[in-house]
């Protein structure tokens, strides 16, 4: 599993949880001792996300000395592994040992009150939760899959939504090199990234109406483009706004609003563009 990952982005000690000073604030990651445990990543604030792993039964795990804790045989033909990032987030990993191993595996996620998932466009996904009262603004991330077979070629892999339930599928044929190695990785922390408006709030902007203080006034023009405009784009078709953010929602200049939103929708599982 090290093999595939590498260890220089794995934070030690992360069954006591480990704390990572990051461009969020402080950020601990708790990894479990046994495949029935949550992995836990902790923002300052007191706020988390966790995340199950897809065990059938509760392995104990033991952890390496880069950090790598391995949950062996924790499914069917599968064995499981977690590890704390330095970036302030946690990786799970699943070997599916043989072609006998499940190709789909669901990691159950844990959400604050009012967090939901938006899906970004490129295979991964944002965790985001309400903005002051207005919008909702990226806190963390569920970066987009990937899985390995054992000589490091690339296995396709993607995931789908149930609910609050992350579910990857790993594409295995007849010519795949066993063991495979597939990789959720998330992260959680301070406001950072992107705000999305849903569609009450992105019809209120395209009327060039201002819906939080900490973004110039829709009717600001950059380049001939303005945010109402934009705005009103998203609504002709049926979509949402988003907007990129300053960390700690500082007023964002009209022309980084501008080069910083475009749309999204609700049609991969998310549930903010409503």
């Amino acid at each position: 599993m090290q093999n595939a990952t590498g260890t220089t982005d794995v934070a030690s000690g992360s069954t006591t949880g480990a704390v990572m000073s990051t461009d969020r604030g402080l950020v601990t990651v708790t990894t479990p001792t046994s495949a029935e445990g949550r992995v836990i990543v902790a923002a300052s604030d007191g706020s988390r996300v966790t995340m199950s792993l897809p065990a059938a039964i509760d392995a104990a795990g033991t952890t390496s000395a880069a950090g790598t804790t391995v949950y062996p045989n924790a499914a069917a033909h599968t064995d499981l592994a977690t590890q704390a990032t330095v970036d302030g987030g946690a990786r799970a990993l699943v070997t599916l040992k043989n072609a006998a191993a499940p190709t789909t595996r669901r990691f159950g996620l844990g959400l604050p009150d009012g967090a939901t998932l938006v899906a970004d466009g490129a295979g991964g996904y944002d965790i985001v939760a309400s903005a002051n009262g207005a919008g909702a603004v990226t806190r963390g991330h569920v970066d987009a899959p990937w899985a390995k077979d054992v000589n490091g070629n690339s296995v396709p892999t993607s995931y789908s939504l149930d609910g609050n339930t992350l579910v990857q599928t790993i594409e295995t044929g007849p010519d795949t090199a066993y063991p495979v190695v597939a990789d959720p990785h998330y992260t959680w922390g301070i406001i950072t990234g992107t705000v999305y408006f849903n569609k009450k709030e992105t019809k209120l902007l395209a009327l060039g109406g201002t819906v939080v203080s900490w973004i110039p006034h829709p009717a600001a023009v950059v380049g001939g483009r303005s945010l109402a405009a934009i705005a009103g784009g998203a609504v002709a078709a049926d979509k949402c706004v988003k907007i990129k953010v300053n960390p700690g929602l500082t007023v964002l200049s009209p022309a980084a609003a501008v080069a910083g939103s475009g749309y999204y929708s609700g049609k991969s599982g998310d549930g903010y563009c409503k």
